[in-house]
């Protein structure tokens, strides 16, 4: 019987062979976890270097700004400290002094304060000093029966400085006082200090002035018509005090024209709303618009959203003519009324909560009042077109 031989060795190479690829990925398999574990640690590592950078930085950062806070503070007190010699030095020689009520918005301004520049020529008086940002006071309106000062005459013949001819327009600078009145029949703004007395004029390129001008011409703007930064017979004006834009009545087009800083066209206020608007104030966050509608006051957000109508009118009745107006800090509003010959004055709801004046030529007497105005310290200053007096002070 024949026996089968196996050859033995093929079966070990095999296994050898098998033994040497279980050695391999074993091998494999370390590497690979020592791999691992290395970028793992690494990955740790530059972790916590991004955190010890992040650490120092903020550190760093904010010892940067503490210097800069400490820099800021020295750098305006120096200021401050000159600015404050400087006055003193110069109020000194004219026998005045000035003193300031401090408050944030006075700290804010600090700059401006400290790029004063005061000469010999520099003349310092209750009526002709630095104001740093006065705030406006809220009258007693019940006191205002009688003017406490009446000033210039209305001349119809001369044309004498200090003396007016149907003035209409009124605004006062509020860092000095002075009195910007624009003198219709002069053709030419004149100014006055802060109780009345004639300062000087100005008359370029004006026909029949209304609304408030500089000292110098700067700048002139529009042409007849409908279109952009065009007018039909354009009434009062305001500047806002939020971003310096320009707000003109243009009344005969029933709108309000904006204007940028540059007198760019900007927008237009109330398209199908007006039927004459007369004046405008912008003050923070609104703006008025005096209308000849009935009710004629018109109260807008900054968005000029449309927020509230107002009737304002006086003794129950309508006001007759109302031309002119100014706010104080409570929104209240103070308004000249051409035909009754006296001056109302509002809540922000629109009731009457006082009136003064009567038609005549006397003392605390109008003759058809126009321009109206609230300086800060809450004086009421009135001008009349055919007073005898016609400036007069409440």
């Amino acid at each position: 019987m024949a026996t089968a031989e196996v050859d033995l060795s093929f079966i070990t190479q095999i296994k050898g062979s098998r033994k040497k690829i279980r050695d391999c990925l074993k091998k494999s398999h370390e590497a690979l976890r020592l791999r691992e574990s290395t970028l793992l640690s690494r990955i740790d590592q530059i972790e916590k270097d991004y955190n010890n950078k992040t650490q120092e930085m903020n550190s760093l950062v904010e010892a940067l700004n503490k210097e800069m806070v400490q820099a800021t503070e020295t750098l305006s007190a120096n200021k401050l400290a000159e600015a404050h010699k400087q006055i003193n030095e110069q109020t000194a020689e004219t026998g005045s002094s000035i003193e300031f009520e401090w408050d944030n918005q006075f700290e804010t301004d600090i700059e401006q304060l400290g790029s004063i520049k005061l000469n010999t020529q520099t003349k310092i008086s209750p009526t002709h000093s630095f104001l740093p940002q006065v705030k406006p006071v809220v009258p007693d309106y019940k006191a205002k029966q009688l003017p406490i000062a009446c000033g210039c005459k209305n001349d119809i013949h001369k044309k004498v400085p200090g003396e007016l001819n149907g003035p209409r327009g009124i605004a006062v600078l509020n860092q000095t006082g002075d009195i910007y009145i624009a003198d219709y029949c002069n053709h030419r703004v004149q100014v006055f200090s802060s109780n009345g007395d004639y300062l000087f004029m100005f008359s370029e390129k004006m026909n029949k002035p209304i609304v408030r001008a500089r000292r110098e011409l700067i700048k002139s703007v529009g042409s007849y018509g409908n279109g952009k930064v065009q007018f039909y017979y354009p009434h009062g004006v305001d500047v806002s005090d939020r971003n310096n834009n320009v707000y003109v009545c243009d009344s005969y087009n029933n709108r309000i024209q904006i204007l940028t800083q540059e007198l760019k066209f900007h927008s237009i206020l109330g398209i199908g709303m007006f039927k004459y608007p007369r004046d405008v104030k912008v003050r923070r966050d609104r703006v008025l618009v005096l209308d000849k509608s009935d009710p004629c006051m018109f109260v807008f957000n900054p968005d000029h959203d449309l927020i509230n109508r107002l009737i304002t009118r006086g003794d129950g009745k309508q006001t007759n003519k109302p031309l002119r107006f100014d706010i104080d800090r409570d929104y209240n509003i103070i308004m000249s009324d051409y035909c009754s010959h006296c001056v109302y004055v509002f809540n922000q709801e629109g009731e009457q909560i006082h009136k003064f004046g009567k038609k005549g030529q006397g003392i605390g007497e109008f003759y058809y009042p126009f321009g109206i105005a609230l300086d800060n310290t809450g004086h009421i200053i009135v001008v009349c077109q055919k007073n005898i007096n016609c400036l007069q002070f409440f």
